[in-house]
């Protein structure tokens, strides 16, 4: 699948004569049925993208919806390969899902579990959130981002944020870890600060790995 955008529509348009020119020199053929241009927003992935933002795609979302409560393993795993996939729209990811990830311990991977409250609860909660309306905007490299941390006695969580020209905050990304053993022993203190040393790690790999420069300001 290809995909391309463009910011405005006579850049579009020399896009598109591009795009078939290189196909054309490429001597390959293309069906005009399978193709859609212009488009404001496309399905991609799994996602929607379009208009500088980025949700998930009905389908996707109902299949969570729609998911029995889990009976073993193979069970847990597959809602939570589903459910996970879609974690970057969701604040402490990890640690709302934590008990269901504590079940996948062990040797056994298809044997059945202890279902507790906690892991009805987890379980209820994640498709609460997958059923809001999940939004994420696309980075403006222009603006200064925001990053905001967050630690509770299981696991930290990430906000990258800018302000648009109204003043207003948006979400870019929603990152999470759960912590391990030693972690968990931490005082709050330490846990705090060991949610903004991964914050900061974690955005700047992620931002190095495209290339790019960026000011994170840190809020806590």
């Amino acid at each position: 699948m290809w995909l391309f955008f463009s910011e405005n529509w006579d850049d579009h348009i020399s896009h598109i004569d591009k795009v078939l020119e290189r196909i054309q020199n490429a001597r390959l053929t293309i069906k005009p049925a399978k193709c859609k241009f212009p488009q404001d927003s496309v399905k991609y992935l799994g996602h929607v993208v379009g208009l500088g933002k980025r949700f998930p795609a009905q389908l996707k979302v109902q299949t969570i919806l729609d998911f029995p409560v889990p009976r073993t393993k193979t069970q847990v795993r597959a809602f939570w390969g589903i459910a996970g996939y879609y974690r970057q729209y969701i604040p402490m990811f990890s640690s709302l899902a934590a008990p269901l990830t504590e079940l996948l311990k062990g040797k056994s991977k298809k044997g059945y579990i202890n279902w507790t409250s906690e892991c009805q609860e987890s379980f209820v909660q994640l498709k609460k959130k997958l059923s809001t309306n999940l939004v994420l905007y696309a980075p403006d490299f222009k603006r200064q981002f925001i990053l905001q941390t967050d630690a509770s006695d299981t696991g930290i969580g990430i906000v990258l944020a800018q302000r648009n020209d109204r003043g207003e905050e948006h979400p870019i990304l929603y990152l999470s870890k759960k912590f391990s053993d030693a972690e968990k022993v931490y005082c709050t203190t330490e846990k705090e600060c060991a949610a903004i040393v991964y914050a900061v790690k974690k955005i700047v790999t992620l931002m190095d790995s495209r290339n790019l420069l960026f000011r994170p300001t840190i809020t806590h």
